[in-house]
């Protein structure tokens, strides 16, 4: 199970993805991306360490962390978010990798919450069908659904 505050720095959860890269802008959206994942981590992790994960994924993101997940809401934002989830060592790197990758509204991204709907750690479930459910929302008001 993952533990609950943070034990590393962001920049090693989500390297690799500069390295699959191939798109020019790539390395601007992954500095928007890893500031995003640091600025929601440095936002959430303290209600984490105390144990209180609803109270934290309850607290909504900072005004610059969204600014920088809705620049960041790409097919490689969505990359690199989804390889720090599946870097995650902790509820708050999880956690802020899928609310930050969820503002990509693209199928892939529902097929990749979908997966975290079984999670045995109850606030990642539950975060994530929140996601999914503002996802399907979404789409719904823009008639894709």
């Amino acid at each position: 199970m993952l533990g609950h505050a943070v034990t590393r720095p962001m920049r090693v959860v989500v390297l690799s993805v500069v390295m699959l890269s191939t798109i020019g802008c790539g390395s601007g959206l992954f500095a928007k991306a890893e500031t995003a994942m640091t600025g929601c981590v440095a936002a959430r992790n303290p209600l984490f360490k105390a144990g209180q994960a609803e109270q934290a994924l309850a607290l909504p993101l900072p005004a610059a962390v969204e600014t920088l997940a809705t620049e960041t809401a790409y097919n490689f934002g969505f990359k690199v978010y989804r390889e720090a989830a599946k870097a995650a060592e902790t509820q708050a790197e999880l956690t802020c990798a899928l609310e930050l990758g969820s503002h990509y509204v693209d199928e892939d991204v529902q097929v990749w919450l979908s997966g975290y709907l079984g999670s045995p750690n109850p606030p990642v479930a539950a975060h994530a069908k929140r996601l999914l459910e503002k996802q399907l929302a979404t789409l719904g008001a823009r008639g894709e659904r």
